[in-house]
């Protein structure tokens, strides 16, 4: 009877040592995976916030029917109970733009510029725009992903960004 034997006495601890070695990895792709959906949520986000900021700004252009206008050249005088309103005042496109962020990240920088023919960047409108009818609103958004996975591996964070533009119809 000496020469037989439990055949799985032997094997008592090779499920453990198995799992030991390949859950970091399995932790790792679980993590990427949820980053790389923070991501995809993040940009459809922010793609989602700076389209309905620019169509706030087309909405709320220069017309004499358009309550708490938005953008560059509105005069002097303060429309009562409008948001943040100055003379070349952008912020109401700006608070649009937030109040639709929801899973944007950290670090979200709103920039809105008018134009009529040549496409602008920033905060900087063309030379003599204005928020009248035939102009051209550009809403852009940038943001900070912070990854988890990423960080492992020397990738703490993603720049997701998105961009509309829109012709002002007020």
């Amino acid at each position: 009877m000496s020469g037989h034997r439990d055949p799985r006495r032997g094997d008592a601890g090779q499920g453990l040592v198995e799992f030991a070695l390949v859950i970091p990895f399995f932790l790792v792709l679980v993590f990427a995976l949820v980053d790389f959906g923070r991501v995809i949520w993040a940009n459809d986000d922010l793609a989602n916030a700076a389209r309905e900021a620019a169509r706030y700004a087309s909405v709320h252009g220069g017309s004499e029917v358009t309550t708490c206008p938005t953008g560059p050249n509105l005069g002097t005088t303060p429309e009562a109970g409008c948001p943040t309103w100055t003379p070349d005042s952008k912020e109401p496109t700006r608070i649009q733009a937030r109040g639709f962020v929801i899973a944007g990240g950290a670090d979200v920088a709103v920039t809105v510029c008018y134009f009529t023919t040549t496409p602008c960047s920033g905060n900087t409108d063309q030379a003599g725009a204005t928020n009248d009818r035939g102009s051209f609103v550009t809403v852009r958004i940038t943001s900070t992903v912070d990854l988890v996975a990423g960080a492992l591996v020397g990738f703490s964070d993603f720049g997701v960004s998105a961009e509309t533009t829109l012709l002002v119809n007020n």
